[in-house]
């Protein structure tokens, strides 16, 4: 469906102000070039990660045999390719296409009583998340300081946000008609609140959690097999899109490694799929949704070994996660942002030093920041383009994915003083206004889960509501 004729209008493209490099963007341009070549309405290159102290060395020992890197040049010669060959170089491989996945014909019985879930007493998570003699204690929220008082805009925004949550979490998703991932997205914003109908005649109101978890079918696929006694999980078409993505949207929905997964008569527990993502680690690949979920559920000093023999850290997946571009990543490489995020704050909160790539995150974000908030359009949306260069596409379905994406990541990473800066409350302000005037709009659902998903970040994080406080007996607010 296309947005109205008006809407169109009212959104039509602007005129980017003149722009000047600020100390950030002007050290990433000395020191490692542009990521990309020639980006959209954009005068400064996206960050690049820092490099390591290997490549650092290197670096030297290589300005020191022949010519430094940077050099000025005399005033009477003429500016050349400074610097070519960086783009080429940094521009990432071919996407593989996902492979097909039949979907399982198994039996499926669930009686409508016990599809509610529930926290269970007696079972124990993974020996490397918490002893089996031990129950799973729950985190003791720290005092929170007394807030400021709320500013008329903020009070109407609370509202907006809450009108546009409120209308939305209405609609459920059908999982009759739509697969997994649609069901997984449509899950997202609401986590263990969420909902599905179950289509056909009795068309039941579920937990969207239960029924994915305990692999009910949607449209005709199911997400969870067994091999050898172990639980797996799919990935591809109808499914995830992308490995460790269901497990990253329930480390983002507070769901207790204790909670419970069935796959036909066999009863697992997301402590399993935990394992299961700790072992299929694999260098050199998407680790994005594994380092979401990984650095949520584990230790911030664990190590582990993959099925295929390696030695695996948060730290490593951090490394492996900076070998890659975030332009050319999924959604824009807001969820390769979201993965360091989750890392950088757990480590953070460990109290541990802040350092090896640790830092180099730390110092990525920060970065990404400021070069985000430099290509965010006057009305307050963020780049059509995403991180490729400032652009503002009429589009309302394209200006919902790439704002509500972009949001969600800012919504979750940012300082508690930073999210009621007047430059991101305006763009919180512009995603819950396109959605509440835009109720019979035929949002695709990838981008609306994501959009709403930011607006309920930022509504627990400035204005304290409470994540899951319809299911609180589902989560368990882990550090």
């Amino acid at each position: 469906m296309q947005a109205p004729a008006n809407a169109g209008r009212a959104m039509s493209e602007v005129e980017a102000p003149v722009l000047s490099l600020d100390a950030p963007v002007l050290r990433i341009a000395l020191r490692f070039g542009a990521e990309k070549a020639a980006p959209p309405v954009n005068d400064a290159p996206a960050p690049i990660a820092p490099l390591t102290a290997e490549e650092q060395r290197a670096a030297a020992e290589a300005e020191a045999a022949e010519e430094p890197m940077l050099k000025l040049l005399p005033l009477n010669q003429q500016p050349g390719e400074i610097g070519s060959g960086v783009a080429e170089s940094m521009k990432s491989e071919p996407k593989t296409a996902p492979r097909s996945i039949e979907p399982m014909e198994i039996p499926l019985e669930m009686p409508a009583d016990e599809m509610a879930p529930k926290k269970l007493s007696e079972t124990a998570p993974a020996k490397q998340l918490v002893p089996a003699e031990q129950e799973m204690p729950a985190e003791k929220a720290p005092e929170a300081p007394p807030r400021k008082k709320l500013t008329a805009d903020q009070v109407r925004l609370r509202s907006k946000i809450h009108r546009v949550l409120d209308y939305y979490y209405k609609q459920p998703i059908d999982v009759a008609k739509e697969n997994v991932w649609a069901t997984m997205h449509g899950m997202l914003p609401y986590g263990v609140d969420a909902h599905v109908r179950t289509g056909g005649r009795e068309n039941r109101s579920v937990n969207a959690i239960g029924w994915l978890c305990w692999n009910g079918k949607c449209k005709g696929y199911d997400l969870f097999y067994v091999d050898r006694g172990r639980l797996g999980a799919r990935q591809g078409p109808g499914v995830q899109g992308h490995h460790g993505q269901f497990l990253a949207m329930l480390a983002q929905s507070y769901v207790t490694p204790s909670y419970e997964v069935r796959v036909g008569n066999e009863v697992f527990h997301i402590s399993d799929l935990i394992e299961f993502e700790k072992e299929t680690c694999r260098p050199a690949s998407e680790l994005t949704f594994k380092l979401i979920s990984l650095a949520y559920y584990l230790p911030v000093d664990a190590q582990w070994k993959s099925d295929d023999g390696q030695t695996w850290t948060i730290e490593r997946l951090i490394d492996e996660e900076l070998r890659q571009p975030v332009i050319g990543a999924a959604c824009g490489g807001t969820h390769r942002l979201m993965g360091f995020s989750y890392a950088v704050r757990k480590r953070e909160l460990s109290g541990e030093p802040m350092d090896g790539h640790w830092e180099r995150a730390k110092i990525f974000l920060d970065d990404y920041y400021a070069y985000t908030f430099r290509l965010q359009n006057p009305d307050g949306s963020f780049s059509t383009e995403w991180f490729e260069g400032r652009a503002a596409k009429p589009d309302l379905q394209r200006r919902l994915q790439t704002t509500g994406h972009i949001a969600e990541w800012l919504a979750y990473s940012l300082t508690d003083e930073e999210l009621t800066a007047p430059r991101m409350q305006k763009a919180i302000d512009y995603l819950a206004t396109i959605l509440e005037k835009n109720p019979r709009m035929d949002w695709s659902i990838g981008p609306l889960g994501h959009g709403l998903h930011a607006l309920a970040i930022y509504d627990q994080r400035v204005f304290d509501t409470p994540p899951g406080h319809r299911s609180a007996e589902v989560a368990t607010k882990l550090p």
